[in-house]
């Protein structure tokens, strides 16, 4: 495949506001999302799923204002040519996502083009300060004069020697003032880089972690979604075909207008509902080309959601995994930040600290049985699939021996095609429901407020 071409066209970093205005854009939207587990019917489903990828839109055109990535960046330290190589492709990868984010985001390299740089140029100048000439000539001039010094008789009584002795011990002193004036300072500035560092290296790693969760959300999304536009052309063939029955069973007598009629609404609206989707998909494409780093309009292949690793399963225990949920929610050190300005007394500090982390556990709780039953679901739905497999096998054994008639098999087969986008959504639930539990141990939690 001919690879697109990517120019770097970014453009002057955002303020913080909007860095932080990114992270919440990308929260409130897997906050959506998560509420198409409830919408049940398949309509509801796609309506919101285009609601939620349509409302993402507007905070990410509103974020990334005067800011485009255009694919340009440079290889993070450590990283290996074939992994980079993929990167630079013309495909989206599910297993890529983070590292596409981590390269290419553009509210991700706002944050990392508006910080780092200072922290870079502070470092920069300490490291100059210390190895310069100047301060070197004047470390020189300090050991002439010492040696003068020790060359000299502070307890002469000859006054030519006791003022030669004491202008010297003065311009030592000063001298030496002014060197430990410039390593303080050099020390001064390395250590406000660090605490600048420290205290954006929070927000940096909760930006990447909540535009990654997103990222990884629409891109089971947009699956989701390309796996019901088969069922939707599917069924405007059936619709199509028992159209075309009822004319030629209203030519015979068999059938009114009425019938005609209704079948023909039945076709229009299938046919409505593939036009609905197919912008769904647009929507969720453009926002996924986006937040990795494409235009808008480019024509990147998106890959498949692998299967789920139930492997994870087994290791997942929220008894034992709660620590490190506490230890990496980002509200939990929010709240303690606020706790230590607060005036409050002691026992009220500590008791919001433990329902905080009560609440937390029970979230963690909650997203483990959400995965057993997810689980369960898949391996259900798993099973139904074969044997509609096997049924829709005979079908068309039976459709080409003319033994049924051809609305009969697309009857036969839009149900075999329903069963089979059950098991592949259940697939896709499941991993899904894997990934909200493993980045509530990173500090980000889909459905809750504790980790946000």
């Amino acid at each position: 495949m001919k690879k697109q071409s990517r120019t770097n066209v970014r453009k002057a970093p955002a303020k913080f506001g909007k860095q932080v205005f990114a992270l919440r854009a990308a929260s409130l939207f897997r906050k959506r999302v998560f509420a198409l587990r409830a919408a049940a019917p398949f309509g509801k489903r796609i309506f919101a799923l285009r609601a939620a990828s349509l409302f993402l839109c507007g905070l990410l055109v509103m974020t990334a204002a005067g800011s485009v990535c255009a694919r340009a960046a440079d290889r993070p330290e450590g990283m290996d040519d074939e992994t980079w190589n993929r990167l630079r492709d013309n495909v989206m990868e599910y297993d890529e996502l983070e590292n596409l984010v981590k390269c290419f985001n553009p509210s991700y390299q706002q944050i990392l083009d508006s910080v780092m740089p200072m922290v870079e140029i502070s470092r920069e100048t300490a490291s100059q300060m210390r190895s310069s000439e100047d301060l070197k000539t004047m470390k020189d001039s300090l050991k002439e004069l010492k040696k003068a010094l020790d060359q000299m008789n502070p307890a002469s009584e000859v006054p030519a020697e006791q003022m030669a002795y004491q202008q010297t011990y003065t311009m030592y002193l000063t001298l030496q003032a002014g060197i430990q004036g410039v390593e303080q300072g050099a020390r001064a500035i390395n250590k406000t880089a660090a605490a600048m560092d420290r205290q954006t290296s929070s927000v940096r790693e909760q930006t990447l972690y909540s535009l990654t969760a997103a990222v990884q959300q629409m891109f089971i999304g947009y699956n989701q979604a390309l796996a019901s536009r088969e069922i939707c052309e599917a069924a405007a063939e059936l619709s199509e075909a028992a159209a075309q029955s009822a004319q030629t069973q209203r030519s015979v007598g068999m059938a009114t207008d009425n019938d005609v009629l209704s079948a023909q609404q039945s076709l229009l609206s299938a046919q409505n509902q593939i036009t609905s989707l197919d912008n769904t998909l647009s929507s969720l494409r453009q926002n996924l080309y986006v937040m990795t780093g494409w235009t808008y309009d480019a024509s990147t292949e998106i890959g498949t959601v692998p299967a789920p690793d139930l492997e994870k399963i087994g290791a997942m225990n929220p008894d034992v995994d709660i620590a490190k949920a506490i230890a990496n929610s980002y509200s939990l050190k929010t709240l303690d930040d606020t706790l230590k300005s607060s005036k409050a007394a002691s026992s009220v500090k500590a008791s919001k600290k433990a329902e905080a982390r009560a609440e937390l556990k029970t979230q963690l709780e909650t997203l483990y049985q959400t995965v057993l039953a997810d689980k369960a679901a898949y391996e259900a739905s798993a099973a139904s699939l074969e044997a509609a497999r096997l049924t829709q096998e005979s079908n068309e054994r039976q459709y080409e021996l003319g033994m049924i008639g051809r609305l009969q098999y697309l009857q036969a087969k839009l149900a075999y095609l329903q069963q089979k986008l059950t098991a592949g959504s259940a697939s896709m639930t499941l991993t899904q429901s894997i990934l909200d539990y493993e980045w509530a141990l990173k500090g980000i939690l889909m459905s809750g407020q504790t980790g946000q």
